[in-house]
């Protein structure tokens, strides 16, 4: 990958300038970029963002001052990180369908009118001994912690 950043480059020195700060802060990029990502596979996606960006503006970049240069790709990194992050949900939310399935929600199913009318003559069948309602004129929750 260092080969395509170099491609980009006009001359020696600046080749040679480049893979120097290469060398010394990509990790500063891919760590900044995994904790924004959680996913190593995308933080080097940024990582190589980063460095394609910063190798096409390489005669703007001031690399006189190491903590300006450490701090700008800092601040490189995390833009990157959530635009990727941005781009991700809106991918997913286009994924989304506009009208819901036929098939019946969970619930819409366990309560069914058929389903309370059978269970409403299963409690009746129920044997009077485990009806509580009516045994000793409890109130439901005096029933409720027995």
């Amino acid at each position: 990958m260092l080969s395509l950043y170099l491609a980009v480059l006009d001359d020696q020195s600046s080749e040679e300038q480049f893979i120097d700060v290469y060398n010394t802060y990509k990790r500063l990029v891919y760590h900044t970029a995994y904790k924004i990502m959680g996913d190593s596979y995308l933080a080097e996606d940024v990582l190589q963002e980063v460095f394609l960006y910063v190798a096409k503006n390489f005669s703007k970049i001031h690399r006189e001052n190491c903590h300006e240069l450490a701090a700008y790709l800092v601040s490189c990194s995390r833009s990157r990180a959530y635009d990727m992050l941005r781009k991700r949900r809106e991918e997913l939310l286009e994924e989304i369908p506009d009208a819901p399935d036929g098939t019946p929600v969970p619930d819409d199913a366990a309560v069914s009118t058929d389903n309370i009318q059978h269970l409403t003559e299963l409690i009746r069948q129920m044997k009077p001994m485990y009806d509580a309602t009516g045994s000793d004129d409890m109130c439901n929750c005096c029933i409720c912690m027995v």
